[in-house]
Formats: C-alpha cells, structure tokens, sequence
C-alpha cells in the first residue's frame, strides 16, 4: 500500500526527461505511483530520489524493491542495501 505523505497532483516539471515514452503531462502520482517510483529509482538523479523519499514511506519503497520485475538488477541491489544497513 502506496502511503502517501504529501498530497500531489502532478509530477515536477524537471522529471520529463525519465517519462520520454508516455505523455508525461497524463501522468498523476496518485494513478501510477508504481510506475513513477520505479522510474525514478531506475533512472532519477539525487533531487528526483529526495523528492521520491518524501513522497511516499520508506517501507512502500523496501516492498516495491522486493516485488519489482521493472527495476533493473544493479538498482534493485543498491536499494536492498541501502535500506538493510543499520542506521549510524
């Protein structure tokens, strides 16, 4: 389940360089937040993770990692340990 931690209507106008092959102004988050935080977590630089982060749970992004067959395998391994570490 999607927690969504802010309410959004749209998607920051400097992401449409990681939606080239969708009419990136139909994309809402609240529809297609899968799709969208794959996308980011695959292709999305450091401002487009933060933004992602303070979207939605960490726990929805530890389940998208483990379910995903859209994220490509050195992403899905980054976040794996990513969120495995213990806090310091």
């Amino acid at each position: 389940m999607l927690l969504t931690k802010n309410r959004l209507d749209n998607l920051p106008l400097e992401f449409r360089k990681y939606f080239w092959d969708v009419v990136f102004e139909e994309l809402s988050f609240e529809k297609h937040s899968r799709f969208i935080a794959e996308r980011l977590l695959n292709y999305g630089d450091m401002s487009a993770i933060k933004w992602l982060l303070s979207h939605v749970d960490k726990q929805y992004i530890q389940i998208l990692v483990e379910k995903s067959r859209n994220l490509n395998a050195k992403t899905k391994n980054y976040w794996k340990i990513v969120f495995t570490q213990p806090p310091q």
